[in-house]
């Protein structure tokens, strides 16, 4: 690992969902020029103990628990080195529920990534979404969620992102317009209004659009200046944002949202609007925090 260089830190599990997510984290990390961390945690179950106990029968199981992690670690490092045989990259086998050791991972690293299984709802909000709750609540870096392949067949490429017009989005925008001019791709800049209701509601949507290309134009203004490599395409709708976004990325590279962001979302948290997405992009999803984003990916 290079001395100093942040790494892309990837969360590695033996399923379909985990081999995406450490598919995605090597390109990214290749595409970045950036060494990757493979981590897989232990997750003993309750009782078992994470030292070798005296009984033969325990000594055994846990040797075969901490033997099938290593595996784990071994499968993920072979099929990154057959991706990208030139890529940097370690490997921690570490104790604890991901959860838990996870975010402690997201200090000093370029960005997290973790994948997302198709459960139930209420499972999956037990399981991968807390974790990517988690992480993005103590990151200061930007967190991935791989719920579904990247859509590079599209033509043109894009990457959405939302704007919800207050300046906690701006590093989201910085993001995306930074992953665009990296990848070749069209920025497409969504703005949400929540629907008015009642008998007005008809003339306060003409309102709300208005309103809406304002706090895009104001958002967006100086960064065409700076990528002009970059196409951008300018989108107000009215509607829920975790279905406009997620529709908006069913045929995108990837997602992009801030944290904690007002405005345009007519009071939601941009955080329940990212934790909504988590279980519903259609696309992989990056949360970008709004501030201690000193290590958010920067230019070459």
């Amino acid at each position: 690992m290079h001395e100093g260089t942040p790494p892309i830190v990837v969360g590695v599990e033996p399923t379909d969902a985990g081999r995406l997510a450490v598919v995605w984290a090597a390109d990214e990390a290749a595409r970045r020029r950036l060494p990757l961390r493979l981590v897989h945690t232990l997750d003993w179950p309750t009782g078992a103990g994470r030292k070798l106990g005296t009984n033969a029968n325990r000594q055994t199981w846990s040797e075969r628990f901490r033997n099938a992690g290593t595996r784990t670690l071994d499968e993920a490092r072979a099929l990154v080195a057959a991706r990208h045989p030139a890529l940097v990259t370690d490997t921690a086998l570490l104790d604890g529920a991901p959860i838990s050791v996870l975010p402690g991972q997201a200090r000093g690293a370029a960005m997290i990534v973790v994948g997302s299984r198709r459960l139930s709802a209420a499972t999956e909000l037990l399981a991968t979404g807390s974790i990517a709750t988690a992480v993005t609540a103590h990151a200061g870096c930007p967190v991935v969620v791989v719920r579904e392949p990247e859509h590079t067949s599209a033509d043109p490429r894009t990457i959405v992102v939302g704007v919800d017009g207050s300046r906690r989005s701006e590093p989201a925008v910085a993001y995306a317009f930074d992953e665009a001019s990296r990848r070749g791709a069209t920025i497409v800049a969504v703005h949400v209004r929540q629907p008015s209701t009642g008998l007005m509601a008809g003339l306060h949507t003409g309102e709300e659009r208005r309103e809406g290309r304002i706090r895009l134009a104001e958002t967006l203004a100086g960064w065409s200046e700076k990528y002009p490599d970059v196409p951008v395409q300018r989108e107000v709708v009215v509607g829920h944002p975790v279905k406009v976004l997620a529709g908006a990325g069913e045929h995108a590279l990837e997602v992009v949202v801030g944290t904690r962001g007002h405005g345009g979302f007519m009071g939601m948290l941009l955080g329940s609007v990212s934790q909504g997405l988590i279980h519903h992009a259609r696309c992989p999803l990056v949360i970008v925090p709004a501030s201690g984003d000193e290590n958010a990916p920067t230019r070459d």
